[in-house]
């Protein structure tokens, strides 16, 4: 027996106005609005000035405060009911703005307002904080600028290439002193990745030499679930230099780096290699989840 799905609620004709109003300007500038959503991003930036720079009383700026952070919900749940990627899209926009104008305001009252030069070494750490500050503004900018515009990318059918120019892929699990169940998990869902044996070959790269009696044990694992360790006779450049160093020992033709707490689906290389058909790609990146506790859930027992 099958149950019909529960209707969307209907959206109020404001919001299906506002939610109108990219579209409209998409037809009218169509070269200008797929360039780039920059634009319509300075746009709105332009119109938000006197938001940024007016000085208002405590009390206002915390009625300001929470009409912005109950719009930012409002949008999070909107956005839940959308069907066209399109609208989610400008959503996401939207929230980007709020949270944009928001630390602009803030950043204009550090600037304007806090910056203590009365003497030299309240200069110095005043200045190093702001320095500081503008360090995490310019990150969280740059996270925004990454994920302004998704693009969903769809896998290139590799079963289009015979299966003999298909690239040899080397996987690469550094570790260094996780428990090594962690690794085993990770290191047996890497070998079943739907690839031809003769072409995967799945490498633990141990680094941590400083645990002798680990590295032992966590021989005797790759050897018992059939994958390869290597080990290095120093810890030099961390992790980077634990993968540079496996570089050199490995023949692959692409390489693959999990960290031993990610667990790969089947299908990971079918519906990534063949994006380096082309010439030009050089690094695919995915999105990845973590199945171990976060430091959060870890210390507060979740």
């Amino acid at each position: 027996m099958t149950h019909p799905r529960p209707a969307r609620p209907r959206q109020f004709w404001l919001v299906s106005a506002i939610l109108q109003l990219p579209s409209w300007f998409e037809q009218r500038f169509p070269k200008t609005w797929k360039r780039s959503l920059f634009v319509p991003m300075l746009l709105l930036l332009l119109f938000s000035l006197p938001i940024i720079i007016t000085p208002v009383e405590v009390w206002q700026q915390g009625v300001i405060s929470a009409v912005l952070i109950l719009i930012g919900f409002l949008v999070v749940h909107l956005e839940q009911f959308q069907t066209k990627p399109q609208h989610s899209e400008y959503l996401h926009l939207f929230l980007a703005w709020l949270s944009i104008i928001t630390t602009l305001r803030y950043l204009h009252y550090r600037t304007s307002y806090t910056l203590n030069f009365d003497t030299w070494v309240n200069a110095v750490f005043s200045i190093l904080l702001y320095l500081a500050e503008l360090y995490a503004i310019a990150t969280l900018l740059l996270a925004y600028f990454q994920t302004l515009k998704l693009r969903d990318r769809k896998p290139i059918d590799l079963n289009t290439i015979p299966q003999s120019a298909w690239p040899a892929v080397d996987i690469y699990l550094p570790t260094y002193n996780e428990p090594i169940e962690i690794v085993r998990t990770t290191a047996i869902a890497a070998l079943a990745i739907d690839y031809p044996d003769d072409k995967k070959h799945v490498y633990v790269l141990d680094d941590g030499r400083k645990y002798p009696e680990r590295r032992e044990k966590l021989n005797a694992m790759c050897e018992k679930v059939g994958c390869t360790m290597l080990v290095r006779d120093n810890n030099d450049h961390a992790k980077a230099g634990n993968i540079n160093t496996a570089m050199r020992r490995t023949k692959g033709d692409l390489v693959m780096i999990l960290d031993c707490d990610h667990i790969p689906s089947r299908q990971f290389l079918q519906h990534t290699v063949g994006f380096f058909t082309d010439p030009k790609v050089a690094l695919v990146q995915t999105p990845h989840w973590f199945y171990n506790p976060d430091p959060f859930e870890r210390n507060l027992f979740t």
